[in-house]
């Protein structure tokens, strides 16, 4: 039989000659084709998503190690190159420039004296209001606190923006808090005596600059002022802040950030108390928790309406950090002025509670700090070590985790904790000895041999021994000794 030649039938024709299934076997190898190279794509994006999480552990790992490439001769002259860059736009004709120019040494805080330099010749030479703004509040966040500083900030706080009213208060607060922070003894400046016979903030500026982590020289800023003109722009300053902290817009944050810096500069200012105790009463927990620091700790005042506010943050406080703020307002003010209140048994009756209910350990430690420091830890140490013997599964597990906290008092209650985590009926209690023992870094040899002969188990008691384990086993082997850890934490 005559059959056409390929040319004659057509490329898109199927060849009558081809062997049955060799159109599917070129198909089917197209689509391997095709599978390989997703497979190598899927590959490379894989491998390039486990890089970051690789870098990460080995940071986590070598801490130390690549904490001194920070240190490297080449990275330090990169970043005075950049330094330098960013001070001569200073200097750009480009206002944009200028703008980035000051934020970005804010952002970086170097406050070398050619930096220090170049901000202070662009605030006299640049007329652009929202450049003289930026450099203004950089200077502000440095410290620099002279005539000409202070008559800009003022000026600035009058008339700009809401936004720019409070970035700028913030930036003083930053400087104020940092001249706070600096103990008398190493002022050595004339000190100007305030309302308790401390040291003002102005006084300090003129003997130390803040500290800042990235900062490569330490020196004083030379356009700080004399004694006397200090005083002078000490009073503008206060007057403009009293009149911000006199709004009665109780939603704008420019008051309670004036009040703020307020304290900071006059400890007894009638303005800046009204608006503190104005907050305590207010929904606004955040600015319920800065006011109470400010009135606890710098203005050393005490009430019966102080101590409740402060046991209120910590028991409703939704924010974890405000919670252990508050645990350390109690350590502040002391078991003599909570007794005096008549507040001691609610105290310890909200201590007792936040050991086992809080949620986060970090304030379930400091919780327990603040028991030490107001004499109440023997007293908790009675009523958890009972909860050991109760019937009641509840009552042993939230001993165990207070415990976890507090720490143990002798053999004893440790060898307890141990015939718990093999006798007891509930898995509940069981899994949150051994909690204990990691969060109490009880590595000795009783607590490891019995965790390596439950890890040969099954369930969630061998799994939580599994972990605990491996954080237990990383401990120095110089603390597994019990009389050694016994007396650690007791």
């Amino acid at each position: 039989m005559w059959r056409k030649s390929p040319l004659q039938r057509g490329f898109n024709q199927p060849s009558i000659v081809e062997q049955p299934g060799l159109a599917s076997l070129r198909q089917r190898s197209a689509y391997q084709i095709m599978a390989q190279r997703k497979k190598s794509m899927m590959e490379k994006k894989k491998s390039d998503f486990v890089l970051p999480k690789l870098l990460k552990s080995i940071h986590s790992l070598y801490p130390a190690k690549i904490k001194q490439k920070d240190t490297d001769p080449r990275i330090k002259m990169l970043q005075l190159e950049r330094i330098k860059e960013l001070t001569e736009s200073l200097a750009s004709s480009v206002e944009q420039e200028q703008i980035y120019a000051a934020q970005a040494l804010g952002c970086l805080r170097i406050t070398d004296e050619f930096v220090l330099s170049a901000l202070h010749n662009a605030l006299q030479v640049c007329r652009s209001q929202p450049v003289r703004y930026e450099v203004t509040r950089t200077l502000v966040l440095f410290g620099c606190l002279d005539a000409a500083m202070v008559k800009e900030l003022i000026r600035h706080l009058k008339k700009g923006s809401p936004t720019q009213r409070k970035d700028l208060l913030t930036a003083l607060a930053v400087a104020l808090h940092a001249w706070a922070a600096v103990p008398e003894s190493k002022v050595t400046a004339p000190a100007e005596t305030g309302p308790r016979g401390s040291c003002s903030a102005f006084s300090k500026c003129q003997a130390r600059q803040p500290q800042y982590e990235m900062k490569h020289n330490q020196h004083h800023c030379s356009s700080f002022l004399s004694q006397g003109s200090v005083v002078g722009a000490q009073s503008r300053l206060i007057g403009t802040l009293e009149q911000l902290a006199a709004s009665q817009d109780h939603t704008d944050d420019s008051v309670l950030s004036a009040a703020t810096c307020l304290v900071y500069l006059d400890a007894s200012n009638p303005a800046a108390l009204e608006v503190l105790l104005r907050c305590l009463t207010q929904e606004n927990m955040k600015k319920k928790m800065q006011a109470l620091l400010m009135l606890v700790k710098h203005v050393m005042v005490v009430s019966t309406d102080i101590i409740q506010a402060v046991i209120d943050q910590l028991r409703h406080s939704p924010v974890y950090k405000h919670r252990a703020d508050a645990a350390n307002l109690l350590s502040t003010i002391g078991l003599e002025s909570i007794q005096q209140e008549g507040l001691e048994e609610e105290v310890f009756q909200l201590l007792v509670e936040k050991l086992h209910q809080e949620p986060f350990l970090v304030v379930r430690q400091t919780v327990a700090m603040t028991a030490a420091a107001l004499q109440m830890k023997g007293r908790i140490w009675d009523i958890v070590e009972k909860q050991l013997k109760e019937k009641s599964e509840v009552s042993r597990r939230q001993a165990v985790v207070s415990l976890g906290v507090l720490g143990l008092r002798n053999k004893h209650v440790f060898f307890t904790l141990l015939e718990m985590l093999e006798v007891d009926s509930s898995p509940a209690v069981r899994i949150q000895v051994i909690r204990a023992f990691c969060t109490l870094g009880m590595n000795n040899n009783h607590v490891l041999k019995t965790l390596m002969l439950k890890e040969q188990t099954d369930g969630a008691l061998a799994r939580e021994c599994v972990k605990a384990l491996k954080i237990l086993q990383k401990l120095p082997s110089a603390r597994r000794g019990l009389e050694h850890q016994i007396s650690q934490l007791s």
